[in-house]
């Protein structure tokens, strides 16, 4: 198994503050000109079909994929006709449409509608995976690496995927340039096939605010680092932006907490 040696990016964008169906389409047109490889809209009931209007506008003259992530806020079989709505769009999947804990519901959605389901706050760790195949579940996961507990959670996920015949891809949360090092390794797997959630670190910290600086190239992709997290940090600005903190026992107890 050899890891790839630089991954495909793409964007998640939320909902817009005015809930404004042209704010989205910029926010979504300015997103496809930076080079991202995929596009991913948050959707609620009430918020679906003119924000998935709103994004294909932005994304007019593009072949990139498409998806939405619903972060479970629809119900089964009480949105029936905006999900099946959502199943007509021509989404490459349809991320955690219903409850974390819906795992049955999940199963029995993925048989009624085509297009393939994306489990994220369910896939919690490998036991959760397991059920899912237990289920014959959905099976593209999103895979976030500090949800599961870790890289070798992950180890135990990618196991049980690649027996299932799950496709994958990294989320974030999104997180600093230290803390995307693990989602960047996981996504550089063979099995991590869909652009994950990692975007550049002027997105959320500014040109030069990162201690690591995350980049993605024009064509959509981003490197994977072949040397640890201690070379590629910006020991300066790692300084500048963190304090010291004392752990321990004190010489001199503060009044009043000795008995």
């Amino acid at each position: 198994m050899t890891p790839a040696g630089a991954v495909d990016c793409g964007v998640a964008l939320g909902i817009p503050p005015d809930r404004r169906a042209d704010s989205l389409t910029k926010w979504v047109y300015d997103a496809v000109q930076r080079g991202y490889r995929r596009v991913k809209i948050k959707v609620a009931p009430g918020w679906d079909a003119a924000a998935v209007a709103a994004a294909r506008k932005g994304m007019a003259g593009t072949a990139l994929p498409l998806t939405v992530d619903a972060n479970g806020a629809y119900e089964w079989p009480r949105d029936e006709a905006a999900l099946r709505a959502l199943d007509d769009a021509d989404l490459l999947y349809i991320e955690q449409p219903l409850h974390p804990d819906e795992l049955v519901g999940h199963a029995r959605l993925a048989e009624a509608l085509r297009t393939p389901l994306c489990l994220d706050e369910t896939l919690r760790d490998a036991r959760a995976a397991s059920q899912i195949v237990a289920l014959h579940g959905p099976k593209v996961w999103n895979i976030k690496v500090h949800r599961v507990g870790g890289l070798t959670e992950v180890c135990r996920i990618y196991r049980l995927a690649a027996e299932y015949g799950a496709k994958l891809w990294a989320g974030t949360m999104p997180e600093s340039g230290i803390g995307s090092q693990a989602a960047l390794a996981a996504a550089s797997l063979p099995l991590f096939v869909f652009p994950s959630d990692l975007e550049p670190s002027s997105r959320w910290f500014g040109r030069n605010g990162d201690v690591i600086k995350l980049t993605m190239g024009r064509d959509g992709r981003m490197a994977v680092p072949q040397q640890s997290c201690g070379r590629l940090l910006d020991s300066g600005r790692f300084r500048l932006l963190t304090a010291p903190i004392l752990l321990g026992r004190h010489d001199q107890a503060e009044p009043g907490l000795l008995g």
